[in-house]
């Protein structure tokens, strides 16, 4: 069981980094979008890297709790 967990864990951190980058590249961006007026490129942003990064963050979800479960810290 251990070198399952091992790979959900290095699954969850790797999502969860993923995740966090991907935030910090839309909100630089639109922000960047944002001082030269440009409508057009935060729309597209937004398409873009929206459903990417939901994806990632649902996996991240689920890799936690089942992590969670696993070691005993959520009761079910």
């Amino acid at each position: 069981m251990k070198p399952f967990e091992k790979i959900l864990d290095t699954v969850c951190v790797i999502t969860t980094v993923a995740f966090f980058l991907s935030c910090l590249v839309m909100v630089l961006a639109q922000g960047f979008a944002i001082v030269t007026l440009n409508g057009e490129l935060a729309t597209t942003l937004l398409n873009t890297i929206s459903k990417p990064a939901g994806i990632v963050s649902a996996v991240t979800v689920v890799t936690a709790i089942i992590l969670g479960y696993m070691r005993g810290q959520m009761k079910g």
